[in-house]
């Protein structure tokens, strides 16, 4: 019998040092993060004790920073010559800085293969997640699952879905993903950067 307890807290201790250990990682990741998200739009400087209107402040301060975004120096390289019949459609619905990325996230994505369908149920060039942005797209354009294999109508949807990723619809600055769940997988992984020519 005590062979059993000795046996069951030594199993109940085993546990909770993994419970521990996990904890601290979930921790420490969501703490990074939080740090990154932060530091990514904000940024500390150096200031003087006394400021000129006479007022004592801490001798470093937070300034508000835009973010540096990174395609800038791809999209102004690039050019529409050459550019495949798709490429042309894409650039003329998204303009040339989302165009650029919409490339690359349909390459990945597809091959721009009009009829690709992924393990996951995506169609199409831009493949379409017809579980989660069906419902919407059919009640906008009346299209169909069948209707996604027209690179035309998928490129529709998908500008749709785009637009709608940054919860502010209608407003033609849509997002490509959150980094996380909604959206395109391959922007979310930073896969698309390897589709970039």
């Amino acid at each position: 019998m005590q062979k059993e307890n000795e046996r069951t807290w030594l199993y109940a201790w085993v546990f909770g040092v993994l419970l521990g250990i996990v904890l601290l990682i979930i921790g420490v990741a969501t703490a990074t993060k939080r740090v990154a998200d932060w530091g990514a739009v904000h940024q500390i400087v150096k200031q003087p004790v006394i400021a000129q209107s006479l007022k004592v402040q801490l001798p470093y301060g937070v300034r508000d920073i835009q973010p540096t975004v990174i395609m800038s120096p791809i999209v102004e390289r690039f050019t529409t010559e050459d550019l495949t019949p798709i490429e042309e459609k894409i650039i003329e619905k998204w303009g040339i800085k989302d165009g650029v990325i919409a490339i690359a996230i349909f390459k990945c994505e597809s091959g721009f293969n009009s009829d690709a369908v992924s393990l996951t149920g995506d169609l199409g060039v831009a493949q379409i997640n017809w579980h989660w942005n069906g419902k919407i797209i059919n009640e906008r354009f009346g299209y169909t699952p069948a209707d996604m294999f027209d690179e035309d109508k998928n490129l529709e949807a998908a500008y749709l879905v785009w637009d709608r990723v940054d919860g502010k619809e209608g407003d033609g600055k849509g997002s490509w993903g959150d980094g996380i769940s909604t959206g395109w997988s391959t922007f979310n992984s930073g896969l698309y950067l390897s589709c970039l020519e």
